[in-house]
């Protein structure tokens, strides 16, 4: 099925604008959050669903930053699982004794996050700060929350702005809704 089939079967949470509204305010609260920071904070977005929110984001930070990525699933094959896979994280280096600050495209469940957090716990980070431009609202206790929150969305399968469907659609501007029949 084609990405166009898929959107027409689908219908828009949140357009453009109002996503980069949403991200315009958590740049707003980190940077209130971070205020006189003196050291640099790392920036590290999850691959790939956060390549375009910390795009928009990362511009918007007022305090000195290093920039780098982490690449970790839980998802193969499009399917969940309980383990994560790290394919990607920098040198321990550049996380011990740091200020990180993560950036994820969803919050679905909290198991993602929640093992970064403990991986970079791990690795003796001074302090890990979380924001996520989606947090979807499941029927369950999530494993962890986000420190930042750009908007909320129902418990479906959505994507556009960074989040896939089936490999497709992650370089759409608006975030959609797939109605499941």
């Amino acid at each position: 099925m084609k990405i166009e089939e898929i959107v027409n079967d689908s219908e828009i949470l949140y357009s453009s604008d109002e996503i980069k509204v949403g991200i315009a305010n958590i740049a707003d609260a980190i940077n209130e959050y971070f205020g006189d920071m003196k050291d640099n904070v790392t920036v590290l977005p999850v691959m790939k669903g956060a390549i375009p929110f910390a795009g928009c984001l990362i511009p918007q930070l007022s305090f000195n930053t290093n920039v780098d990525y982490i690449h970790v699933t839980r998802y193969h094959q499009n399917i969940g699982t309980k383990d994560c896979s790290w394919i990607y994280k920098p040198n321990n280096s550049a996380i011990k004794n740091k200020d990180i600050l993560v950036l994820d495209d969803i919050l679905d469940e909290g198991i993602t996050l929640l093992n970064i957090k403990n991986e970079f716990k791990s690795i003796g980070a001074r302090s890990i700060v979380t924001a996520v431009l989606f947090d979807k609202k499941i029927n369950k206790e999530k494993s962890t929350r986000a420190d930042f929150v750009g908007l909320e969305v129902p418990n479906n399968y959505v994507y556009g702005f960074g989040l896939d469907f089936k490999d497709g659609g992650r370089n759409l501007p608006n975030l959609y809704s797939f109605n499941e029949k």
